[in-house]
């Protein structure tokens, strides 16, 4: 764990990701990844989906994981709060006044509109980290470009989710044994 950034500038960057977290963590990875890969260069790529998977198989939303373990890498203990309270508490605020003030308003015409853009713009958001996450994950920089055995586990895991509606939490553990097996068998 080396420190590589301030702990100010972690706390802003969580922050302004925390203010735009709509669609819950998944929304927000497009943008943790701008930040903190394209903009900053704190992480990789690699890094980056690693984390994602880290915070995704642990308890808790994964963009609150996901600053917790990127706070700690940059910073240490420090840095693991710093990112943690810079992306929960907008959303904390929101929602408290959300709560406080606009749930009358929520059933207006003007409301069902914002909430129309939101939501494809969540859309949007989603579908854009699955691609960066799909894009390190299934390939490969050497021939022949594609990781076989994760773009198998991708295509039966999504095909017994869509299909066969079976439970998350079986795919994760069942993808998760897969790959293992296959690495012990064929050290691939």
């Amino acid at each position: 764990m080396a420190s590589t950034a301030p702990l100010a500038e972690i706390f802003l960057v969580f922050l302004k990701v925390g203010l735009f977290l709509f669609g819950g963590g998944y929304g927000g990875l497009a943008l943790l990844h701008k930040e903190l890969v394209e903009i900053r260069g704190w992480i990789s790529d690699e890094e980056f989906v690693d984390i994602v998977g880290i915070a995704e198989s642990t308890p808790g939303p994964v963009a609150l994981n996901s600053a917790t373990y990127i706070g700690y890498k940059l910073s240490g203990l420090l840095g693991s709060i710093v990112a943690t309270m810079g992306v929960a508490i907008p959303p904390y605020i929101v929602i408290l006044l959300i709560a406080m003030f606009l749930r009358p308003y929520m059933d207006t015409e003007i409301a069902k509109v914002v909430f129309r853009g939101i939501n494809a713009a969540v859309v949007a958001l989603i579908l854009y980290a699955l691609l960066l996450i799909g894009r390190t994950t299934l390939t490969t920089k050497t021939p022949p470009f594609i990781n076989v055995v994760a773009t198998a586990i991708f295509v039966v895991g999504f095909l017994m989710l869509w299909l066969l509606k079976v439970h998350p939490i079986y795919i994760i553990a069942i993808s998760t044994t897969v790959s293992v097996l296959v690495y012990i068998v064929a050290k691939l």
